[in-house]
């Protein structure tokens, strides 16, 4: 063992001793080890550690010890909310008297999860772009709330807002990134609570964002996030999709009509935003004739004259703004909403051979976007200059390597969970149902849903694919559960909330989508049951991913859909066995897994549970339980 691992481990050891309740695992040492001994070496690890493993201490203890700033950067805002509300608190409480572990920590996220005090003041003075009395009263009553609250709050973010608004109304007292024109231009820049949580960031040991922000700040050259040492990506397997996304340049009618919106709020002539305003209606129209299509390169010549119009008139304003003499909040805001466009469409128009072009329609508004078919070239530079620790419960093969780093699957790190899976865990497989596209599944589906959940008495996460095949599902068995089990379905609530309930009524079930594949962590009774409806293959006409399918040929459906259906898998199993006490049973109503050659492949995440396709030992199972 190497002197950083020794030191790592022993930190390991008082931490473990300070905390409540919490023990020392052979495969949180063993990360510890290995995570020590990468920011030793200067090097990157992939590690990926079982349910249970203790990951979080795992990659945090070693940071500590080395005395270094990190980034965790994690999937989702409500995995930050996570590290922030119950791990970090915890750990920094245990460490506060030890000068050696002290550390600080910091939350940070994209400037739209803040309330800008610019737009309050606008709001306050009635110099607003949109007045109160043109937006629905509900609305302007949530407004209005917001407002007082910032006279309040030190901290401006939304998850601190304690009271239920609507997105209508948060977006009215917010800003996104590409309409701020930065603190020094700000009247409130030195109040602003982005940039002082920024400030905060910038003097911490420790800063939680997420994916997004992080592939921002890289899309930005390095202008959002304090300098690291260390970056951990937590729930890696979803890095690639999330830095493709903040790769991409996305354009629709509506956000080119709100440019020209933005523009005729700062200049006194109405020229240009007028003709700005009449490009988004042609663009609406011309995108619309190729919905759901992959678009050629060159762009058909439709779209390609439509865009090369607006980013002229873009040009032009932008001009004129800079020209302007006394700079308003209006025109700093136009400006940088027009400085974005203009980025926007140049990487449309002008793409690469690893761009691809597609229209998609999003609630009946086609969406251009320009997406890159790979994303090592993003994270290039983050492996060239900073030590990673890439960490999941699942790390599909290949993903290393389509992230950039050099790393074979001999090289990854795999921990085995803790837990007994073998006493505390069965996996179903219903061979016996119609296969999902058959015309008489459904039936066959919800009784198959209906006789599961009676065997568990509740306690059932119930997980779909789809939203059509969830609230057919809900509906037919709504009444029809039992004595006393309750039945949430995911839209009846906040997440937060519908959590809550789902944790205190241990006879409940909760029916949910591919959102809840992951971060729902439900220890106990309150959730013995997982059933996913079928395997959760990709869309098969994503034009993303049908580029990467051409470009990989015949392997492409074992090299790209398998691995994201087994991780997508591996998640939502993950849900059910949470802590050494918890027992319960995984069933996947999808008899393709008895027909095809990929099961072994679409299982390799779950392979650890005992398998059955006879509902007689799922009942037995549960039986003996309640007995025990």
């Amino acid at each position: 063992m190497t002197p950083a691992a020794q030191k790592a481990s022993d930190l390991l050891e008082r931490v473990v001793a300070l905390l409540p309740h919490a023990e020392q695992r052979d495969g949180q040492t063993d990360m510890v080890q290995h995570v020590a001994e990468a920011i030793d070496t200067g090097s990157s690890v992939v590690v990926q550690a079982g349910t249970g493993t203790g990951k979080t201490l795992g990659y945090l203890v070693p940071i500590l010890a080395a005395g270094q700033t990190a980034i965790i950067a994690t999937y989702t805002k409500a995995l930050q909310d996570q590290l922030a509300s119950v791990d970090l608190p915890l750990l920094q409480a245990a460490c506060a008297e030890d000068d050696d572990l002290a550390f600080t920590w910091a939350v940070l996220k994209g400037r739209n999860n803040y309330i800008c005090r610019q737009r309050v003041s606008e709001i306050e003075t009635g110099h607003d772009q949109l007045p109160l009395t043109d937006v629905p009263r509900d609305v302007a009553r949530e407004i209005r709330q917001l407002v007082e609250w910032t006279a309040t709050t030190p901290s401006g973010e939304i998850s601190d807002v304690p009271f239920t608004f609507g997105d209508s109304a948060w977006r009215k007292v917010s800003l996104g990134s590409d309409e701020c024109p930065g603190a020094a231009k700000c009247q409130f820049g030195e109040t602003c609570f982005t940039e002082r949580a920024r400030e905060h960031a910038g003097n911490a040991n420790v800063v939680v964002v997420n994916f997004t922000l992080y592939g921002l700040d890289l899309e930005q050259e390095r202008r959002f996030l304090p300098d690291h040492d260390v970056v951990v990506f937590d729930e890696v397997h979803e890095l690639e999709d999330v830095i493709s996304d903040t790769s991409s340049a996305t354009i629709t009618a509506r956000m080119l009509a709100a440019a020209a919106e933005t523009a005729r709020a700062a200049m006194t002539s109405q020229k240009l935003p007028n003709a700005l305003s009449k490009s988004a209606k042609e663009l609406d129209e011309v995108l619309g004739r190729y919905a759901g299509q992959r678009l050629s390169q060159p762009l058909p010549t439709d779209i390609d004259g439509t865009l090369r119009n607006a980013n002229t008139q873009c040009g032009e304003i932008l001009d004129k703004l800079r020209a302007a003499t006394n700079e308003t909040p209006e025109q700093l805001r136009a400006a940088s909403a027009i400085g974005r466009m203009v980025d926007a469409l140049n990487k449309v128009l002008i793409p690469g051979s690893n761009v691809v072009a597609f229209v998609t329609d999003v609630r009946g508004a086609p969406r251009l976007t320009a997406a890159p078919k790979r994303v090592d070239h993003v994270l290039g530079r983050v492996w060239a200059d900073t030590t990673a620790i890439l960490t999941s419960a699942t790390i599909p093969p290949g993903l290393p390597q389509r992230l950039g780093l050099p790393v074979d699957a001999d090289d990854i790190i795999r921990l085995p969970s803790p837990f007994d899976y073998k006493r505390q865990s069965l996996l179903y497989l219903a061979d016996d149902l119609p296969v999902p596209d058959a015309p008489d599944r459904g039936p066959r589906l919800q009784e198959r849903i209906r006789e599961l959940i009676t065997m568990s008495d509740g306690s059932a996460l119930v997980l779909f694919t789809s939203w059509t095949v969830l609230r057919d599902t809900a509906a037919a068995l709504d009444g029809q559960l039992g004595d006393g089990i309750t039945m949430y379905v995911q839209d009846d609530m906040p997440k937060k909330a519908l959590l809550d309930a789902f944790r205190t009524n241990t006879k409940s079930c909760l029916f949910a989508t591919r959102g809840f594949f992951q971060g729902v962590d439900v220890p106990g009774d309150a959730l013995r049951l997982v059933i996913i409806d079928k395997v959760p293959f990709p869309a098969m006409h994503d034009p993303l991913l049908d580029a990467r399918r051409e470009d990989v040929g015949d392997r492409s459906f074992m090299v790209i859909d398998v691995p994201i259906a087994a991780a997508a898998l591996a998640q939502a199993a993950g849900r059910l066995i949470r802590t050494a006490t918890d027992h319960g049973v995984v069933a996947i109503l999808d008899p393709r897994l008895s027909q095809k050659r990929y099961k072994s492949a679409v299982l390799s995440g779950v392979q650890h549970l005992p398998e059955t396709s006879r509902l007689v030992e799922v009942e037995d199972f549960f039986a003996k339980r309640s007995v025990a």
